[in-house]
């Protein structure tokens, strides 16, 4: 299997995306990364590591680069060799089986959009990520993708979001709830009961309406939103994390008995934070598209980067763009198909 790597995407790119493809060149030699962006600055990635290309990591050149404050559409119409488009071109063609990039994200979207077929069924394409539980994961969607959604929009999130939480944590029924304002049914706006009203018709295990603390008790495997909601919940996960994270190192080198007694504290300590780092979460996935598209997060690290590689590769070994489509088959006669 071959991964396509945007390395040229990212606040640290390329150093963090090269030393992240040495990481998962290393941690899987039986698969193939292709580092798309400009070859020399690539190449000079590796000799200032101190490391020769592995065997199984080869670069392909791109001329261009999307800035982060560009607009999607227009950049990838004046750019038309850039590295994140190159790089979604080789799924389509199935020189890759995934693309990942931590680069503009309208642009991976816009890409994957232009050069992917739609999944047979597929309304709206959405970003899921997955987050800590208190049983493991509890996967999001949508993060970011779809701003605006429909009743049928946020049912289909559902179906993908379980398909995909299915393949990569393997949980045969994964739990499904629909983020609202309350447990009961008669809460939240017409979009949102009737959104519930189709999830229950749907083929998968769906439990009712979750409210935000829900997604951290593990009582939900998956969590359906709008793409507004969902964005802006998890950047408040993210920096209340980073918040707490502070106080603790602050509250523990507040004087000599908490310096002293950091040492036997620091293995639970460096657990804790890994458990709520998101670069152990690799990155989120486009669902809808018929190709693998994995979008990091603007500040990923090499170790954000290797996960990402890794997940793209329990993707495609988990058939997840194949099940969706099943499921979404499946699907018809119980969920409506109006036309937009």
């Amino acid at each position: 299997m071959r991964i396509a790597l945007d390395a040229m995407g990212g606040d640290f790119a390329p150093r963090e995306t090269v030393l992240g493809a040495i990481q998962a060149a290393e941690a899987r030699p039986d698969h193939e990364i292709a580092l798309v962006g400009d070859a020399a600055a690539i190449e000079a990635q590796f000799k200032a590591a101190g490391q020769s290309i592995p065997s199984n990591i080869l670069i392909v050149h791109a001329s261009q680069v999307i800035a982060m404050d560009e607009k999607p559409v227009e950049a990838i119409k004046k750019k038309r060799d850039n590295s994140i488009l190159r790089a979604v071109k080789m799924v389509a063609t199935g020189e890759a089986g995934v693309a990942i990039s931590a680069g503009n994200t309208g642009a991976m979207v816009a890409s994957a959009q232009l050069s992917l077929r739609p999944i047979a069924g597929v309304r709206r394409v959405g970003i899921a990520i997955s987050a800590p539980s208190a049983n493991g994961h509890c996967t999001i969607m949508d993060i970011g993708a779809n701003l605006n959604c429909k009743p049928i929009h946020l049912c289909q999130y559902g179906i993908m979001a379980s398909v995909y939480h299915s393949a990569i944590f393997q949980i045969e029924k994964p739990r499904v709830g629909l983020l609202n304002v309350g447990e009961e049914e008669t809460k939240g706006g017409p979009v949102v009961r009737e959104a519930a009203a189709l999830l229950a018709q749907a083929p998968i295990n769906f439990v009712g309406n979750a409210e935000g603390r829900d997604i951290f008790r593990g009582q939900h495997d998956v969590v359906v939103c709008d793409g507004f909601v969902g964005n802006a919940l998890v950047k408040a996960i993210e920096g209340y994390g980073e918040m707490l994270a502070d106080i603790l190192r602050t509250a523990i080198f507040r004087d000599v008995w908490g310096r002293l007694s950091f040492n036997l504290m620091r293995p639970v300590l460096l657990n804790l934070e890994r458990r709520v780092d998101f670069a152990d979460y690799g990155g989120g996935l486009l669902l809808g598209v018929d190709g693998g598209i994995i979008i990091c997060h603007g500040r990923s690290n090499a170790r954000a980067i290797c996960n990402a590689v890794l997940k793209g590769i329990a993707y495609v070994r988990g058939n997840v763009s194949g099940s969706i489509t099943a499921a979404l088959r499946d699907s018809v006669g119980m969920v409506p198909t109006e036309k937009e």
